[in-house]
């Protein structure tokens, strides 16, 4: 997946200016930077899901095929297989009134192959008990939901996923053990994978490679070990004194 020079206004604002970045399977990158640099904002773009009345340019290239990030209904086709979103808060895009099983086997039914694994396999691939097919949103953990919220991405075979801080909920242990998995299934599957955080230190033990954003604008980009050595500029400087005293 590539991202070409994503603009995006909002109220008549610029909220984010020339943003390009590559995401290549078998080289996770990190699209970092502090709170309110415009990350998830990105992400929403790419997914075709910017807030109501934004302005968005750019082009999104997945494959041999090119989409004009403005247009929403060419964004909506290449949502699923080409790339999908394991977001923030997991239980909040879960459907609240259906067995988790149903909505596997409704992703399924519309990314899926016939032939491919069904959802007591694909709950059992993200560690959780294949009885869990029966069970509502509301009965599962902060980081069950987020396995669940991984199966439905992995359901929907994509070339790219994007994960928006998936582990902001959660705790120290269940962090390292839902990255740990994500990376594993997108290597596994030769899936692209962007991992959005504002914690270099977080970032530096999944991620081979870094967008650094701020205000909007990419201030830093390369190979993330070279980032973290010789930071060039203020914001990944910061980025790297935090991450130093938080470790």
């Amino acid at each position: 997946m590539r991202i070409e020079d994503l603009d995006c206004e909002l109220e008549g604002r610029p909220a984010l200016a020339g943003v390009s970045l590559e995401a290549i399977a078998g080289r996770p990158l990190a699209l970092i930077g502090p709170s309110g640099s415009g990350k998830s904002l990105a992400l929403r773009c790419v997914l075709g899901l910017a807030p109501a009345g934004a302005r968005v340019r750019g082009l999104l290239r997945i494959g041999e095929r090119t989409v004009d990030l403005a247009d929403r209904a060419a964004l909506a086709r290449v949502r699923g297989r080409g790339v999908t979103l394991v977001s923030q808060d997991a239980a909040a895009s879960l459907d609240p009134l259906r067995r988790i099983g149903a909505q596997l086997a409704e992703v399924n039914a519309l990314h899926g192959e016939a032939s491919g694994p069904g959802p007591r396999e694909q709950l059992a691939e993200v560690g959780l008990p294949r009885h869990f097919v029966d069970r509502f949103p509301h009965a599962l953990s902060g980081g069950q939901a987020q396995r669940v919220a991984l199966a439905l991405a992995l359901a929907c075979r994509p070339a790219t996923l994007l994960a928006d801080e998936p582990t902001a909920s959660l705790d120290t242990v269940a962090q390292a053990e839902l990255l740990e998995l994500l990376a594993s299934r997108c290597a596994s599957r030769e899936i692209a994978l962007v991992l959005v955080c504002h914690d270099l230190a977080v970032a530096a033990r999944w991620c081979s490679q870094a967008v650094v954003l701020s205000q909007g604008r990419v201030v830093a980009r390369g190979p993330l070990a070279d980032l973290i050595a010789a930071p060039a500029e203020p914001i990944t400087a910061a980025l790297v004194a935090a991450a130093r005293r938080s470790g």
